[in-house]
């Protein structure tokens, strides 16, 4: 790395800001990268949608460089404070994603944030309430754009490609075929385009995104190794855990479902849920109603975080969309536990069926069945662990900042 080169790092919200694990991912980038001795500014919506143009900063935590924010564009927030929102109606659902395609709002608070920051090089993220706009801002001021994949934003207005009915968009409707259409120009301005999945990054290529661009997987990162683990011998309840969006498309309904019956079944049967979304109090009555062997503990980072992992036996990733690449999967496997997961999106290419967890169709009777494996076979249950505790290794931060530093160093005109 060359002194004085900077990476301006976007996301949609920058932590400690966080709706999933794009905000861990982006924010450990720029932390790692600091580390190494990049300069680094971020820049990002405050999670609100509004028309401002006055641009706040705030320091990158534990990072050098600033944040730059703005509020998002269109009619809905990113974050909901309290409860959530009735859903807003049709005209407002409409308006809000065909403000999407482009803003020129975002376009010139990008512009102004480059003139502020001096970037050599846009590493982008998730792009809601911004668009591909800042591409666009990029390109006209010469700047190489690297921009990594972390959900169907560009495919699909629900960012999932899944209809309302929870079932897969085969067919897409005509206003999302538009909409489709009115997004992937600005993906000409991107150099390097990656994701952490093959599944997301060759649905975006089969699309026509990104026709230009170099494509490479980047898989997530572990955010540590845990060295010493719990014994997990299987005395006392057996723990499982959920963390991520309460949401349906991550599976929660289908997850509850399962668990209905297998609490009544196993009264050793205990279950945690941590993160915030839509459904979360349709989650909170169902652990009402579990007599406490159910728990649903909010956003939780750090510390509480850290003990739900240390306390759990196995790890549950329900997802019912073509996930990208959950970043639970790497928490589990940095604690030494064995996940169960979908068949679905980048959750097969990461979780070994049958070596360091179980792969299962998004059937609440598989998943009960898999459920119920772990529970009554605590070997086989520590077994998975181990081996996905060594499987961690392959998911170091390091590695990744490696291949991001690569591509970086591809972008940057030769000496």
């Amino acid at each position: 790395m060359e002194p004085g080169v900077k990476v301006l790092i976007q996301n949609s919200v920058f932590y400690p800001q966080v709706i999933g694990g794009a905000e861990m991912s982006s924010w450990l980038l720029a932390v790692e990268l600091t580390r190494r001795g990049w300069e680094v500014d971020a820049m990002a919506t405050t999670g609100y949608h509004g028309r401002g143009r006055d641009l706040v900063t705030r320091p990158i935590p534990e990072a050098s460089g600033n944040v730059y924010e703005a509020p998002g564009s269109g009619l809905i927030d990113l974050f909901v404070d309290g409860a959530p929102p009735a859903a807003p109606n049709l005209l407002v659902r409409g308006i809000h994603h065909f403000s999407q395609i482009r803003s020129l709002r975002w376009e010139q608070l990008a512009d102004e944030v480059m003139e502020r920051a001096r970037p050599d090089i846009l590493h982008t993220n998730t792009i809601v309430g911004m668009t591909g706009s800042i591409w666009r801002a990029a390109r006209k001021r010469h700047i190489p754009v690297i921009h990594t994949l972390r959900d169907y934003f560009l495919l699909c207005p629900r960012t999932t490609l899944l209809r309302s009915s929870g079932e897969d968009c085969v067919d897409a409707p005509l206003p999302c075929r538009i909409l489709r259409s009115g997004k992937l120009p600005a993906t000409s301005c991107v150099d390097v385009v990656t994701a952490p999945s093959r599944f997301v990054l060759q649905s975006h290529l089969d699309a026509g995104a990104f026709s230009d661009a170099v494509a490479e997987v980047v898989p997530n990162a572990c955010e540590s190794m845990v060295g010493d683990l719990p014994a997990r011998n299987g005395d006392g309840p057996t723990r499982g855990l959920f963390l991520g969006q309460i949401d349906h498309h991550k599976g929660v309904g289908l997850l509850m479902q399962a668990l209905e019956g297998l609490l009544g079944e196993y009264h050793a049967l205990e279950f945690d849920f941590g993160g915030v979304g839509p459904m979360q109090d349709e989650l909170v009555a169902f652990c009402a109603r579990s007599e406490g062997r159910a728990r649903y503990h909010g956003m939780v980072q750090g510390d509480g975080k850290a003990r739900l992992l240390r306390d759990a036996h196995f790890v549950v990733v329900p997802s019912v969309w073509n996930d990208n690449f959950p970043r639970t999967m790497l928490d589990a496997f940095s604690n030494g536990l064995p996940v169960i997961g979908t068949r679905r999106g980048g959750i097969p290419e990461v979780v070994r069926d049958q070596v360091d967890g179980i792969i299962i169709e998004p059937d609440a009777g598989e998943l009960a069945a898999a459920i119920r494996t772990y529970v009554e076979d605590p070997a086989l249950r520590l077994r998975h662990g181990a081996a996905a505790h060594a499987n961690a290794r392959n998911y170091t931060l390091d590695h990744q900042i490696d291949c991001f530093e690569d591509l970086y160093r591809r972008l940057l005109p030769p000496d």
